[in-house]
């Protein structure tokens, strides 16, 4: 049989009278439908949908919906209707019919129902019982009508359901409780947690986890912590999925009464010093924010660091800031999809990170010059805009040919800017900190400078712990000038990498890339295409063999690039 998942929509409306009459059997249709649980509303908030959850086949046909203060066992239908405290909101495909809290719902493809919410004064119990049948196109409404009546004398066979819709108060389900008990993960070991649970009612419990506050988000390869088992108390019925935390999580449907569930996780040898949250939820309501919820953070006993990982920042021949989210992995270093950050971009002729912006939207920020000169400071915001508003630096930045935002150089924390004059003298401008005055006075780095075409913070290449800088020449030979810490000389002599990097239009240190604590290089050839440069961590060879990225998004876009930031 096939399965189609219930979902709302619009159909022709019901064409019979308050209760359709007799007409000329036909065939009976295989539609069959499947029930959830029984609902529960809180006053003044959520809604509950009466029809099913899923169905197997087409309907074609309709659905009948009966609520009743009582049990759905009197044909005479002396409770019929809607309890105090309760409304019915139909759609245009559904009508009331005139039996009091029957409703008639055309199914017809699609499956659709009355939905009831509590009002804010509904009173704690409240209860309707709700009964649903369906009557093929062809068969008796009539009939179907006495049958969601009397649902509850029928079994579960697809054609028929009794479920209740039970209000309770907030203060009613704040008597559920919930109590988190979770140690610390060894890697490469394994440990058992538990949960508490005091149930009044009946509720499905479910644990899902994170990384804690604070931290970045895992990719599926690093989330290396495993599920391996779920234990049960006489009153909990478990359907837990098994495997990474990043998609399992503990499921159990819990009846009144107290009991502890248990649940055995295990850390692969290599995983990383991790800080995860488990987080509890008692749904009791269906639909809502009045749950009874619980968390409780754990520590991975690790001595591998949960290294950031870092966005590449471009700009199109459109005007757009992109960024392509880093992994962490030297075979896909960015996820499949590339975000805009923002619009008119190409209003600025020269344009650099100050230093690598991680996926957490910290780190370094932007500054762009524009045509008249004036230098424009973006800050990371540490939320999803990646950047602040633009706030003014000052003028008089158009006598620098060349603006290179370089990390840290200077070993004071914040990070830093060069800027090298038309007659090819270097300046540093270290950062403050401050947004209002981002950078302190120039210093002179030295002379000679204008030999080089591109210049481009590297961050830590060689794993000395101190920012270098990559000048290219304009033979196409790269050089590099590894960092001193100290601002008065910030560069020792330059080193030879090698040769042909005038095949590159564009190149920037995004950060580290490879999960291996060394900044990488991101470079775009002429013909649009990315290469990723790993750092090794040598001064004398600092990068190994280029590797094209593939997967970070729509080629189209990513040649379109004029600026790597």
């Amino acid at each position: 049989m096939r399965r189609i998942l219930a979902v709302s929509g619009s159909v022709a409306l019901l064409a019979t009278g308050a209760l359709a009459g007799a007409v000329p059997a036909a065939a009976v249709d295989n539609f069959a439908f499947e029930m959830g649980r029984d609902w529960t509303l809180m006053p003044g908030e959520g809604r509950a949908e009466l029809g099913p959850d899923g169905w197997y086949n087409e309907a074609d046909g309709t659905l009948v919906y009966a609520l009743s203060k009582k049990q759905l066992n009197d044909p005479a239908w002396a409770a019929g209707g809607v309890p105090a405290g309760l409304t019915v909101e139909l759609g245009s495909d559904c009508k009331a019919a005139a039996v009091a809290g029957v409703y008639l719902c055309d199914a017809h493809g699609q499956v659709t129902s009355p939905e009831v919410s509590a009002t804010a004064t509904a009173a704690d119990g409240t209860t309707a019982y709700v009964g649903l049948a369906y009557a093929p196109s062809g068969t008796s409404v009539d009939k179907a009508v006495k049958e969601a009546q009397t649902a509850a004398t029928f079994s579960e066979d697809g054609l028929h359901a009794a479920r209740t819709l039970t209000v309770k108060s907030a203060e009613h389900v704040a008597q559920n409780t919930l109590a988190l008990n979770t140690p610390t993960l060894t890697a490469g070991g394994s440990v058992t947690q538990s949960i508490t649970v005091h149930a009044v009612d009946t509720g499905h419990l479910s644990i899902t986890f994170a990384p804690a506050e604070g931290q970045r988000g895992w990719e599926e390869s690093e989330a290396d912590i495993r599920i391996d088992s779920v234990s049960r108390g006489d009153n909990a019925t478990c359907d837990h999925t098994l495997g990474s935390v990043a998609y399992g999580e503990v499921r159990c449907d819990v009846t009144p009464g107290d009991v502890t569930i248990d649940y055995t996780l295990s850390a692969g040898a290599k995983t990383a010093a991790w800080k995860v949250t488990a987080s509890a939820v008692y749904e009791v309501y269906n639909w809502g924010t009045h749950n009874p919820e619980a968390s409780s953070s754990f520590a991975i006993d690790s001595p591998y660091p949960v290294r950031p990982h870092h966005l590449l920042l471009a700009r199109g021949k459109d005007g757009l800031l992109r960024s392509h989210y880093g992994t962490g992995s030297a075979s896909e270093p960015f996820r499949d999809f590339e975000e805009v950050i923002g619009r008119g971009w190409n209003i600025y002729n020269q344009l650099t990170k100050l230093a690598p912006v991680t996926v957490q939207a910290g780190g370094g920020g932007v500054v762009g010059r524009d045509t008249s000169g004036v230098l424009w400071h973006y800050r990371t915001s540490g939320d999803w805009n990646t950047l602040t508003g633009r706030t003014k630096v000052g003028g008089g930045w158009n006598a620098y040919n060349k603006l290179s935002g370089v990390t840290d150089v200077t070993a004071d924390g914040t990070a830093d800017l060069l800027a090298r004059d038309t007659s090819g003298v270097l300046w540093l401008y270290r950062g403050t900190g401050t947004g209002t005055a981002p950078f302190a006075a120039r210093t002179k780095v030295g002379g000679g400078w204008g030999v080089y075409n591109e210049l481009t913070g590297a961050g830590d290449v060689t794993g000395d712990g101190r920012a270098d800088v990559l000048a290219r020449d304009a033979s196409g030979v790269l050089w590099l000038y590894r960092g001193t810490g100290k601002a008065a000389s910030p560069f020792t002599a330059r080193t030879r990498v090698g040769g042909g990097w005038s095949a590159y239009r564009s190149m920037t240190s995004p950060g580290d890339l490879t999960d291996d604590g060394r900044a990488d290089l991101v470079v775009q050839d002429k013909s649009g295409v990315l290469w990723l440069y790993r750092a090794t961590g040598s001064a004398t060879t600092p990068y190994a063999a280029r590797v094209k990225v593939t997967g970070a998004g729509e080629t189209s876009t990513i040649s379109g690039y004029n600026t790597l930031l």
